[in-house]
């Protein structure tokens, strides 16, 4: 079954969009400079780009390599993201927050895998491998360019529109926190979901579970 550029853009987009990105984001880069922050967004978009195209060139001859199925894919993916949203909930990114002087959020956690998240390379592998011809896969790659896009211009008004200053970053950090703790349970939910397609994969489980929800 072919899709449209269309169909497939919003489909990259929920499981490929900034709007987790632009949660953790906007709780830890208060005290950034309008340079730095810009400087963060264009790093991990540029990265989640470069991550992406590999696997939406080059994924199906890697799982072959591998002797890796799409099935196991969504499994180790689903408990990575699951790990990394458990985190989130219990406060431990506030660890980010004491090593900022030797880390860089732009590699993690805002290009893997908050943008270049586990579903979307799952997704850009399945969609690339199971493209039926050369117009199916270039309509492919417009929509992850489109992706990059969107992304770029959410994130880059984030980045300046935020006000600077580690005082108002503490003042909002609240909200912000409460936020991201929000968004990280939605995010733990995700990764199950991710499980059980796995599971569904390798008979495991009805093909019903997992599709009540949608």
């Amino acid at each position: 079954m072919e899709f449209t550029i269309v169909e497939l853009f919003l489909f990259l987009l929920v499981v490929g969009g900034a709007t987790k990105a632009a949660s953790y984001f906007a709780a830890v880069a208060g005290s950034m400079g309008r340079a730095e922050r810009t400087a963060v967004v264009i790093r991990s978009v540029g990265i989640q780009a470069v991550v992406l195209a590999i696997f939406a060139a080059f994924g199906t001859g890697i799982l072959k390599f591998m002797h890796v199925s799409v099935g196991a894919m969504e499994i180790a993916g689903g408990i990575i993201l699951f790990v990394f949203a458990l985190g989130l909930v219990l406060g431990e990114e506030h660890a980010h927050d004491e090593a900022k002087p030797v880390g860089d959020i732009s590699i993690y956690p805002m290009a893997v895998p908050l943008l270049a998240t586990p579903q979307a390379i799952v997704a850009i592998t399945v969609i690339f491998a199971r493209a039926p011809d050369a117009a199916a896969r270039m309509n492919a790659w417009i929509a992850l360019g489109l992706l990059i896009v969107a992304n770029l211009a959410l994130l880059g008004a984030i980045a300046h529109l935020m006000q600077e200053g580690a005082d108002k970053a503490k003042k909002g950090s609240g909200f912000a926190g409460v936020l991201l703790r929000i968004v990280a349970i939605l995010l733990a939910a995700l990764a199950v979901e991710l499980i059980v397609l796995g599971l569904r994969e390798y008979g495991v489980l009805p093909a019903a579970v997992g599709r009540l929800a949608h």
